[in-house]
């Protein structure tokens, strides 16, 4: 992928004077993003790859961090990454707190930057807020062109697979990693909770498959 790295400074100037309340170190590197892949000895544009790599089609405004202020935004799955748009230009910006909560002022969702237990760092969309959250890991694979072995055979088009999406718990002091398993969610819990969740759970006829009754628990935990 081309990108340039511009600093702070020589960037977004008219944007951020508007945006001071967005703690921005001074220091910052941002990347102007182009749409499409090094694949190899190609590259592809994203208009020439089936399926979409993004949360939305096109930019959507949103607020940025705490502040009230809103820009026009898009979330590439593929690369886990929030981008704005500026002058026709495309920037995306580093995963740090300044950049931490989007909210997309017309649906109200809300995306956070947090880090699992094994040290990675990505935006998850909140389903449920609160002391505990519900958080939705959202992915999408790029499988590179298949070439046609022959003549009779027809090849497979480079594309983007969105993968099926993976829900954490937020709780104070862990990002649990939700199974089909409630033993596993249980185990994870505090020791004052364990017996109280695991009640609900069976009363309830709870099934961590499913969406909404994720969120149902989360309310619950959050009571």
């Amino acid at each position: 992928m081309k990108t340039i790295i511009i600093t702070t400074s020589l960037i977004l100037s008219g944007i951020f004077l508007k945006a001071q309340q967005i703690d921005l170190a001074r220091n910052a590197q941002f990347i102007k993003s182009m749409d499409e892949i090094n694949n190899g000895k190609a590259v592809l544009k994203y208009s020439d790859i089936q399926g979409n790599p993004f949360y939305k089609k096109g930019f959507s405004e949103a607020r940025i961090g705490d502040t009230g202020n809103s820009f026009p935004v898009r979330y590439n799955i593929y690369k886990d990454s929030f981008e704005l748009l500026h002058n026709n230009d495309i920037y995306t910006l580093p995963k740090e707190s300044s950049f931490s909560k989007f909210v997309f002022t017309a649906t109200n969702e809300k995306f956070i930057l947090e880090n699992d237990n094994n040290g990675f760092a990505g935006y998850f969309l909140v389903l449920a807020d609160g002391k505990n959250k519900l958080l939705k890991k959202i992915a999408v694979k790029f499988s590179p062109e298949v070439p046609a072995p022959n003549t009779m055979v027809s090849g497979i088009p480079a594309k983007f697979e969105t993968l099926k999406p993976v829900y954490f718990i937020k709780t104070d002091d862990n990002l649990i990693k939700l199974t089909k398993k409630s033993d596993d969610l249980i185990n994870a819990l505090q020791a004052d909770r364990k017996e109280t969740v695991k009640d609900f759970i069976k009363t309830n006829k709870i099934k961590l498959a499913e969406e909404s009754d994720l969120i149902k628990l989360v309310n619950f935990l959050n009571k």
